[in-house]
C-alpha cells in the first residue's frame, strides 16, 4: 500500500513550492552522505590520502608516545617495588636461619 498524497479541497494534484523543490534538490545532492553510501573509489582514495597527510597522524603519534612514556614510568616504578619486596623476602629468610 503506497502512501497517499495530502488531500486538498480541490481535485488538483499536489504541487510543491519552489522552495520545497530546491530543498529536495539539495537533499538529493547529499543523499549519499545522509544515507551512508560509500563515495566512489577515487573519492575514497583521495579522502584516505588526505587523512594520512593531515596533522591527525602526527597528533596520534604524540598521544601514543606520551602514553608509552607514562607506561614506562609505571613499569620502572613496579620493577623497583618488586625489587624492594624481593629484598624484604630475602631479609626474612635470613632472619629465620
Amino acid at each position: 500500500m503506497s502512501p497517499e498524497l495530502p488531500k486538498t479541497n480541490e481535485s488538483k494534484p499536489y504541487q510543491p513550492t519552489p522552495e520545497q523543490l530546491e530543498r529536495w534538490k539539495r537533499l538529493d545532492e547529499h543523499d549519499g552522505a545522509i544515507a551512508g553510501r560509500m563515495p566512489p573509489e577515487e573519492e575514497q582514495i583521495r579522502i584516505f590520502k588526505e587523512f594520512l597527510e593531515t596533522d591527525f597522524v602526527v597528533d596520534q603519534l604524540e598521544k601514543v608516545r606520551a602514553h608509552k612514556e607514562k607506561l614506562l614510568k609505571k613499569l620502572k616504578s613496579a620493577e623497583e617495588y618488586e625489587q624492594l619486596l624481593l629484598e624484604k623476602l630475602e631479609e626474612r629468610k635470613e632472619a629465620r636461619n
